[in-house]
Order: structure tokens, then C-alpha cells, then sequence
């Protein structure tokens, strides 16, 4: 007997470790994917689209609120279906004991709808308003942990948390208001099923002077209401719950709506071996939600294998036409043309394989200097690599790093100068070998003698190559 007992255990256990871990990686599954699909689809859209989001915003819809999908998608059904098969038992042995008295605790079920309904809307705000207010402050945070030097070097260190306690209490009333209405729906809840209990007792007893009910019965009756009101709690939390997490959902529906500025049309066609011709037919821009165009009626022709350097202040529409000729935007007037084809009908994928740009700001991410290379060319050789590095002048700081070349940069890395990090862009430019080039303000960050060396460098890069330079001052283009 005794390992029988000892057998049930185990396997009850068992069973228990079991179906919570498939839970558990039916859960993370979920979530996994969800959030690939969404960041997938934030690549895909492209920076423009999505220049306006705060990243601490989107840092918590892709995690608090990925969370609360899941939960809504995948938890909350499993206990409904659990909730309804207790409640069917639990309802079918009230009405073999008494069908009178079952009648009567099902005459409660209107209340209990209309409490639901009342507490459901009010839900539905708090927890939008507090998501809404819980990404302000996580993008309040993201910005000022990326500005602590410049808020040191201010003495703004008590400003700025006046103004993170400002922001933090935003959200902690809205949560405060989310967990009031919680207690407030579950004291109301408990108050209807106490009721509902009150009520059955008394008939009972009156019933039973009445020698109508057995005292056993009524005994029965309340064992198993009691048992009934596990579930028809759940099921009465359970749209409050959907309400709370629907506002989660929302959120995250606003980032797979995002919908690109440019589109790819269906006869376009992928750029074969382009000689690098350019053309901008009399193109005006505007960007979105602005009031003047940038660029008005602007024409300009470039040769294949011609560099031309577009020098002046800042604003003047210079990084626009390097976002128009990737194709970030579409002109609103006018067309732009790559070997006498409108950019429209050529695929993005070829268009950006054969042109890139080198940003102000260099595309460096948290890893190997080796790995943020093969970014631009994944089949690079050894021999490539050292030659890039070499010619973008990074392999002197390289060299002298404890890995080399698989030293890790970045966040839990070397932190490598802004300079460092603008060599490291050039080098993946040298990578990517591309028929059209575009230096935006590419050497801004480097000292005057590196400056030279790397132009030095570049102009044998733009050999045979279109090559667009973006620059703020003469030196640059030199």
C-alpha cells in the first residue's frame, strides 16, 4: 500500500513538473517569436518609420507589454477552460442535490455580469494610461543613462531627478489607480459570493422547518457552492484581466501597424552591375509632418565613377539626398535615377546592396570589432579584413588591443573614441566595395592629421566609383 501511495505521489508530481514546464515553453515560445516578429518587422519598415518612437517606449512594449500578450493569449485561456470544467462539475452535483437552490445561487449571475461590466472600461483606461506613462518614464531613464556625462558636467544631477521623480509618479498613480480598482472589483466580488452564500443558508433553514431539505443536503449544498466560487471568481477576474492586458495588446499592434514611407513596387526589378550614374530630376521634398520643403525643384547629374562634394551649414538638405538615393523616402515631385532607371523600379534589397553610406553616426553594435565587421561583408577573408582595417587607418588602435581584432566594444566591451568608432564605419565601407558611395561628414570625428590620411586613403577607394561626399567644412573634401 504504502508504495502505492508513494507511486501516486510521484507521478502526481511528476505530472504537476510536467505540464507547468510545457507551459513555461509554450510561454517563452510565444514570446519569442512574438517579439521577433515585431523587431523583424521595425527593421523592415526601416528608421524613418520609426524615428518617432522613444526607445525606452519600445523597449517596453517589446517586453512588458510582449508579456501581457502572452498572458492574454496563452495563460488566460487555459484557466477558462479549467474555470468552466470545475464550474460544469461543480453545477451539475448542486443541481443532484437540490435543482431549487441551484436555480436560486444561478439568480446571482446577472450581478456578477454587471459587476464585471461596470469595473471593465475603468480597467481598460488605468492599464492604458499606465503603459502609456510606464514607456515615457523607461524612455525618461534610457536617455539620461546615455547622458551622464553631460549631466555631470552641468551639475544637473538633482534637476534630473526631480524630473525622474516627476515622470515616476505620473505612472505609480496610474498604477496606484490599476490596484484600486482591483481590490475595490475583488472586495465587491467576495461581498456578492458571501451574499449569494447568506442567501442560500437562510432558504435552507427555512426549508428544512419545512422539512423540505434534509440537513445533510443543505450541508452538501454549501460544501460544494463553496467550491463553486473558485471558479466563477476566476471567470468573473478573467475579463477584468483581458481589459488590463488589452491595452498591452494594443500597443504592440501600434508597432506591427507601422507601415514603411516607401514601398517596393511589384514590377520592380533587382540593379544588376550599375555603372553608377545618377540623376535628380528637378525633385522637391518634404518630410513628414513638416511645413517647408527641404529640397525644391532640385536637379543634379553625376557621372559614373565622378565624386561630388555637397559642402554647407547644417539643414541645408545635404544627408537628405543621401536618404532619398537609399530610398528612406520617396520625393514628393520630380524622380531620381540610377543608369536612366527610376529608383521606384529597382528592389531595395539591390538598390542598397550596391550603394552605402557612411553615416555621421557609426552602425557599430555590442560585439567583436570582427563580428561589427563581417556586418557589411558576412564572407569576408582574413586577408580582407586586415587590408580594410589597415586602409581605414583603425588598424593602428587595433593592433594594440589585448584580442586584437576579436576584442569585444561596446557595452561590457573596450569603449572605443568616437574617432576609433568612425575608422571602424570606413572600414565596412571598404568591405562592402559598392558602385556608389556616400560619405556623410564620414571623417567629422577624426583629428586633421588622421583626417588627411584616411581622405588619403578614401580616394583610392573612389577610384572607378560614384562617390557623393557630404561635408560641413572644405577640409573634409580635401
Amino acid at each position: 500500500m504504502l508504495l502505492w501511495l508513494g507511486a501516486v505521489v510521484v507521478i502526481n508530481q511528476g505530472f504537476h513538473m510536467g505540464s507547468a514546464l510545457l507551459a513555461d515553453w509554450l510561454g517563452l515560445r510565444f514570446v519569442g517569436r512574438l517579439r521577433q516578429a515585431v523587431i523583424t518587422h521595425l527593421f523592415n519598415v526601416s528608421a524613418p518609420a520609426v524615428s518617432h518612437l522613444h526607445r525606452g517606449d519600445t523597449l517596453a512594449r517589446l517586453s512588458h507589454d510582449v508579456d501581457k500578450v502572452q498572458a492574454m493569449v496563452l495563460e488566460l485561456p487555459f484557466h477558462l477552460l479549467s474555470h468552466l470544467l470545475t464550474l460544469l462539475f461543480y453545477c451539475t452535483m448542486l443541481f443532484w442535490i437540490d435543482w431549487q437552490l441551484a436555480l436560486l445561487a444561478l439568480a446571482f449571475v446577472p450581478l456578477f455580469y454587471l459587476h464585471q461590466r461596470l469595473f471593465g472600461p475603468f480597467k481598460r483606461r488605468a492599464a492604458e494610461r499606465f503603459y502609456h506613462e510606464n514607456g515615457e518614464l523607461l524612455t525618461f531613464e534610457e536617455q539620461a543613462l546615455a547622458n551622464l556625462r553631460g549631466i555631470s558636467s552641468v551639475s544637473a544631477e538633482e534637476r534630473m531627478g526631480k524630473r525622474h521623480q516627476s515622470v515616476f509618479e505620473k505612472a505609480r498613480r496610474w498604477a496606484m489607480k490599476m490596484r484600486w480598482l482591483d481590490q475595490s472589483f475583488e472586495v465587491i466580488l467576495s461581498s456578492l459570493i458571501y451574499l449569494c452564500g447568506i442567501v442560500i443558508v437562510f432558504v435552507g433553514i427555512d426549508r428544512i422547518q419545512d422539512a423540505d431539505l434534509g440537513v445533510g443536503a443543505l450541508v452538501s449544498f454549501l460544501i460544494y457552492l463553496g467550491y463553486l466560487s473558485v471558479p466563477v471568481r476566476g471567470f468573473a477576474q478573467a475579463p477584468m484581466q483581458w481589459q488590463g492586458d488589452m491595452g498591452a495588446a494594443q500597443r504592440v499592434l501600434e508597432l506591427l501597424a507601422l507601415e514603411p514611407w516607401t514601398r517596393e513596387l511589384p514590377c520592380a526589378k533587382p540593379l544588376q552591375q550599375p555603372t553608377g550614374a545618377i540623376r535628380f530630376d528637378r525633385v522637391r521634398f518634404t518630410y513628414p509632418g513638416g511645413e517647408e520643403a527641404v529640397l525644391k525643384e532640385i536637379s543634379l547629374a553625376i557621372e559614373p565613377g565622378e565624386t561630388i562634394a555637397l559642402v554647407g551649414p547644417s539643414g541645408g538638405g545635404k544627408s537628405t539626398l543621401a536618404r532619398l538615393l537609399m530610398r528612406f523616402y520617396d520625393p514628393q515631385a520630380g524622380a531620381i535615377y540610377l543608369d536612366d532607371t527610376d529608383l521606384r523600379n529597382i528592389t531595395l534589397a539591390s538598390l542598397r546592396q550596391h550603394c552605402y553610406v557612411v553615416w555621421q553616426d557609426a552602425f557599430i553594435v555590442n560585439d567583436t570589432i570582427r563580428a561589427n565587421l563581417l556586418l557589411a561583408r558576412p564572407e569576408a577573408t582574413e586577408a580582407q579584413l586586415l587590408a580594410a582595417c589597415k586602409a581605414s587607418g583603425a588598424w593602428s588602435f587595433i593592433e594594440s588591443l589585448a584580442e586584437g581584432i576579436d576584442t569585444p566594444i561596446g557595452a561590457g566591451g573596450v569603449e572605443l573614441s568616437g574617432g576609433q568608432y568612425q575608422r571602424l564605419s570606413i572600414a565596412q565601407a571598404l568591405l562592402r566595395d559598392p558602385a556608389i558611395l556616400i560619405l556623410d561628414e564620414a571623417t567629422s570625428a577624426l583629428d586633421s592629421h588622421l583626417e588627411q590620411k584616411v581622405n588619403d586613403e578614401m580616394a583610392r577607394l573612389r577610384a572607378g566609383r560614384t562617390t557623393l561626399i557630404i561635408a560641413h567644412r572644405y577640409s573634409s573634401i580635401r
